[in-house]
């Protein structure tokens, strides 16, 4: 196990620079934002003539958000992601807090912060109606009941880990946002992987710290990147919402590769050729 103590100062001021840049938001906005826009959307639909419930009810459904299927597919699985965050907080936050207070200490804004996350997406989904209410609460009882055990127990692992996570997830949002069709959605989209890139930024710095006092630990950086896995993998139809999701181009082997693991190595100077390998399809 790595010895943080060292590098206390250090990681005081990835800390510190976490709290400075992160600009709070809120789920107020995003409520309100939806219902101005199903509002105005009923109003232009409804017009000057009478009106009945029914035409109250499909004037309210066509209000909704133009998200695409393959889109709304794409943000439920990230969203039902989000939701293994209890099982991250209960295996994960006794393994950090090991390595060092900071570490801990960080550990906790970043489940408070990936909790919003997932509130928000599930705020969106829910109010638009993106995809079927019943089914999307059905995975998320299935990705709870499922759980999934620590990637790692040794802080050092974990912390290799959580930074293929979030660049991951990083640009994940940041692609999905620049393909949906509504703009309120990507700039939640937007917003979520600002917070992202700062704990990407955390995490990596931290990897990156601990490898120059301890170069060996390159052999972790390297089991880490062969053997990662989303945490969506427990879903029984993982396999379909991945074929959906490449075939938007989201996401694929190629894209995990030259935007994920490619800028990892080289930030941390590394020269792994078989991690490069590993997810070149």
């Amino acid at each position: 196990m790595i010895d943080f103590d060292p590098l206390e100062k250090h990681l005081a001021r990835l800390l510190e620079r976490h709290d400075q840049a992160r600009s709070p938001w809120t789920y107020e906005d995003l409520v309100q934002r939806m219902q101005e826009r199903r509002l105005d959307g009923m109003a232009r639909r409804l017009g000057d003539g009478p009106v009945d419930l029914t035409s109250v009810r499909a004037a309210w459904a066509a209000g909704a958000g133009p998200l695409h299927p393959d889109h709304a597919r794409a943000l439920e699985t990230a969203y039902l992601g989000e939701t293994n965050l209890p099982w991250y907080a209960e295996n994960l936050h006794g393994h950090l807090g090991r390595g060092h207070p900071l570490l801990a200490d960080f550990f906790r804004r970043w489940v408070a912060e990936e909790d919003q996350h997932g509130r928000a997406f599930e705020i969106y989904l829910l109010m638009d109606q993106a995809v079927p209410p019943g089914p999307m609460l059905d995975a998320k009882t299935t990705m709870l009941r499922a759980g999934r055990p620590a990637p790692a127990t040794d802080p050092f692992e974990i912390m290799v880990y959580t930074s293929i996570q979030e660049l991951s997830t990083r640009v994940f949002y940041a692609r999905l946002a620049r393909v949906v069709a509504d703009p309120l959605l990507a700039d939640l989209l937007r917003r979520v992987q600002a917070d992202e890139s700062l704990h990407l930024a955390f995490y990596r710095d931290a990897v990156r710290l601990a490898l120059h006092q301890r170069p060996e630990l390159a052999k972790v950086v390297h089991r880490g990147l062969m053997g990662f896995r989303e945490p969506v993998t427990v879903l029984p139809d993982y396999e379909e919402r991945k074929a959906v999701i490449w075939d938007t181009g989201i996401s694929n082997l190629k894209v995990f590769r030259t935007e994920v693991v490619e800028p990892l190595l080289r930030y941390w100077g590394l020269d792994d050729r078989a991690a490069r390998d590993r997810w070149s399809g």
